[in-house]
């Protein structure tokens, strides 16, 4: 599969969001000039992915325990910015599950001048009516 560029890639980091520019490969010991945080880590791999087994969806890479630190990981491939696969997956995990429990829709015979719920009373209320209690 071959991209062609119309623009740049960009980069960024993790943790402080500030805008990297690479004139070389990133090394496994290199931080960021913002923050210090490493930049080859888990948490800035195209890969990663909170929701994936091992927070990884390269199904061959190695179990990292600690996902900010600097690693030796030959799959490493920095994210681009915009190109953030994760936070797609998250919200397509979340319209699944609000389409499965009513989407936090109040519950039936609720009504719009009653005081507001706390979150814990809420979904008991919406538990309630799932199941028709």
């Amino acid at each position: 599969m071959f991209r062609t560029r119309v623009e740049e890639e960009r980069f960024a980091c993790y943790k402080c969001e500030e805008e990297l520019v690479f004139e070389v490969k990133v090394a496994r010991l290199d931080t960021c000039p913002n923050c210090g945080s490493y930049l080859h880590s888990c948490r800035n791999c195209r890969f990663w992915s909170p929701s994936a087994h091992n927070q990884c969806i390269e199904n061959q890479g190695e179990f990292i325990r600690d996902r900010e630190a600097g690693n030796f990981c030959g799959h490493f491939s920095f994210r681009v910015i915009g190109d953030d696969s994760a936070a797609e997956e998250l919200d397509s995990a979340k319209a699944r599950l609000d389409a499965l429990f009513g989407g936090g829709a109040p519950a039936s015979g609720a009504s719009a001048s009653s005081a507001p719920q706390s979150p814990e009373d809420a979904a008991r209320a919406r538990l309630d009516a799932l199941f028709k209690k």
